[in-house]
């Protein structure tokens, strides 16, 4: 894969994630907002361990270049 198609595709998701960002935070939206999915992910003990290496794995594979 070329280098123009991942980033069209890395846009395209960026893009993607922005949308569903901004119908979430209007008034009668049926989809949680990220702050909302992020809490009931970090309830349950299991959850949270995903949650934390969910984390490191994208510390390490996006910001550690």
């Amino acid at each position: 894969m070329t280098a123009a198609i991942s980033y069209a595709v890395w846009g395209l998701l960026g893009a993607a994630l922005l949308g569903l960002w901004a119908f979430s935070r209007s008034a009668d939206s049926p989809v949680a907002r990220p702050a909302v999915v992020v809490q009931r992910l970090a309830t349950g003990p299991l959850l949270r361990l995903a949650l934390v290496a969910w984390w490191m794995f994208t510390g390490w594979h996006f910001f550690a270049r």
